[in-house]
Order: structure tokens, then C-alpha cells, then sequence
């Protein structure tokens, strides 16, 4: 552990000139997901979600280099405006898990990982912590880090 930060999971740190109530609706309301819930160049769109603990969600990435990322998940804890944990498992269009291998992902990628996501007030703004159980160095090398640095950038846009 360096700085309590555990190599073996991704780890972000930003804060944001928002409630955390505007935070984790940003999170929690697909109505504004679709507007930031996707890497530069890519867009998402939800066939199933339902944010509360125990829902489910069935989303795709479009990705006009390389195509779609479907994802199925399940909403582990939802407490209002603190935390937010979800399990992402790589699927295809029709909601069943598969192994991320064959759609040209990196072998070592698992096909289930958990994000949590903590919302903490800090002088009126909100310091947003997320973890995710992969590697921090194979989500750099795959692209999943810079992907969620580019997610939490359009967040910001619509919470601005």
C-alpha cells in the first residue's frame, strides 16, 4: 500500500464544485448518465437500469473504433448522496456474461469487477473516491483508467 492506496485496485481521487447530492445524482439518474457515462468519442445507452440496491443495469458502449462493450451489473449498496457499489461484468447484447478475451479485451481482464464509489462533503464541494477491483497498472494499459478520468471530465461538464 502507497499513500493507502492498494496497487492491486484501480483508485481515483477528484473533487468536484458540487453538492454531493448533485454528484450522486449524476450517478444514480440514467436521464443524466447518457450525458457523461462514456470515454471521449463514445456513447452509452441503457436497455435496463434500476438504481437502487439489488437493481440491475444492462448498458452498451458505443465506440466508433471498436465498436460495442455491452456490460451487465448489479447495484450492491445505494445510500443516498455517500456511496454508490456496482459490480460490471463484461456481456453481450442479450445480458449473458462473457469472457472479455473473446471480444479482443486484454486476457488478464476480469469479466466481473466491483466500483465503489464514495461521495464525501468538503466545504461545499465533494470529494469523489473510486475504487475499482483491477489492477491499477492493467486498467492504465488497457485503456479502463483514462477512460474513467475522461468519464469523471464530462461529469464535471454537466455538473458545471
Amino acid at each position: 500500500m502507497e499513500n493507502g492506496v492498494n496497487k492491486k485496485e484501480v483508485f481515483i481521487e477528484e473533487t468536484f464544485n458540487a453538492s454531493p447530492e448533485r454528484v450522486f445524482s449524476a450517478w444514480t439518474n440514467p436521464e443524466k448518465l447518457i450525458q457523461w457515462y462514456a470515454p471521449d468519442g463514445c456513447s452509452i445507452h441503457f436497455k435496463k437500469i434500476e438504481v437502487k440496491t439489488g437493481g440491475q443495469f444492462h448498458s452498451c458502449i458505443s465506440n466508433p473504433q471498436f465498436g460495442d462493450c455491452w456490460c451487465i451489473g448489479e447495484y450492491k449498496e445505494v445510500a443516498p448522496y455517500t456511496k454508490l457499489v456496482f459490480t460490471l461484468v463484461n456481456a453481450d447484447e442479450n445480458g449473458e456474461p462473457i469472457d472479455p478475451a473473446t471480444i479482443g479485451m486484454d486476457p488478464n481482464w476480469p469479466g466481473a469487477t466491483l466500483v465503489t464509489v464514495t461521495f464525501t462533503e468538503e466545504n461545499g464541494k465533494t470529494k469523489l473516491q473510486l475504487r475499482q477491483t483491477v489492477s491499477q497498472e492493467l486498467a492504465q494499459r488497457t485503456g479502463a483508467y483514462p477512460s474513467w478520468l475522461q468519464m469523471l471530465n464530462h461529469m464535471r461538464t454537466i455538473l458545471d
